[in-house]
């Protein structure tokens, strides 16, 4: 019975729902944790293990999890944004009993790691789950009740850093860097709502970029992208000075040209990957040099 209601979810719709463009949002904050915390060639057998296995988590399971809770909750505002009937898929409701299944079964075979990780771990893991689901999922339905929308999609894409962070052993975080990561995600998830506006506000969505308006969404954005950018200079030098000229830019492009702000949009998976990347070997080359 079980396999009959997955069938009604192909490979392809499973794939395409987890949005592999942005699966590097939550994997690449992970690895970036784990590099936070210092050399990654010092850990032992069964540390290593479970990085590997949590970095599996984080690449489809994980996306699966937050994006599919998404396509449920989201499908009445769905319905009326070009950007995700053209630019993404919209899942019908016939097929979410299926999803909701599928998303169990991604899940289900990383439970029993939670008993095997440390309680800082745990706690991070607990946060990322909870914002996660009740982002998009009532009662709570955080992206409808604006600030909560921004507090909630951030900590999605920072908490892996903790759990990364954490799995190492090493408890001797920078908040003020994960403060940072926060303000930057702020501005992520605000940029990415833009878009959002006139469907959002056709199904009574509320959300801060609804609240704004398109010009002091993008003021609002340029500035979490500065501060976030100052703060990294402290820990990263230079390279979070560049991190904050290319963003800015981007906020300043669409701000001159609102017009071509989805155009914009649709290069920020790409950007958000290389600077991404450009952060990991950043870090790992200084830990292990």
């Amino acid at each position: 019975m079980y396999f009959c209601v997955v069938m009604k979810l192909s490979l392809k719709e499973i794939l395409r729902l987890s949005r592999p463009r942005f699966w590097m949002y939550v994997l690449g904050t992970f690895l970036v944790g784990i590099m936070a915390s210092g050399n990654l060639f010092v850990y032992n057998t069964f540390t290593n293990c479970l990085l590997i296995a949590f970095g599996f988590f984080f690449l489809l399971p994980a996306n699966v999890l937050i994006y599919g809770v998404n396509d449920i909750y989201d499908y009445e505002t769905d319905i009326n944004n070009d950007k995700k009937v053209v630019y993404e898929k919209v899942l019908h409701p016939n097929k979410h009993q299926a999803l909701w299944l599928v998303i169990t079964i991604f899940i289900l075979p990383f439970l029993p790691l939670f008993f095997l990780i440390n309680i800082p771990s745990k706690l991070a893991l607990l946060v990322f789950l909870f914002t996660g689901i009740f982002y998009s999922a009532t009662p709570i339905r955080a992206k409808s009740k604006p600030p909560l929308d921004v507090l909630f999609s951030a900590i999605i894409y920072v908490s892996p850093a903790l759990v990364g962070f954490f799995l190492t052993g090493n408890t001797n975080i920078e908040w003020l860097a994960v403060f940072g990561g926060l303000i930057w995600a702020f501005g992520m998830q605000t940029y990415s709502a833009i878009p959002d506006i006139q469907a959002d506000k056709k199904a009574g969505v509320n959300t801060l970029a609804t609240m704004f308006g398109e010009k002091k969404a993008l003021w609002f954005c340029l500035m979490c992208y500065l501060i976030s950018a100052l703060i990294g200079y402290y820990y990263l030098g230079f390279i979070a000075v560049a991190f904050g000229v290319v963003y800015g830019l981007i906020v300043l492009l669409s701000i001159n040209n609102i017009a071509n702000l989805f155009s914009y949009y649709t290069y920020f998976p790409v950007i958000n990957i290389l600077t991404g990347a450009t952060l990991f070997f950043y870090m790992f080359f200084k830990e292990v040099m």
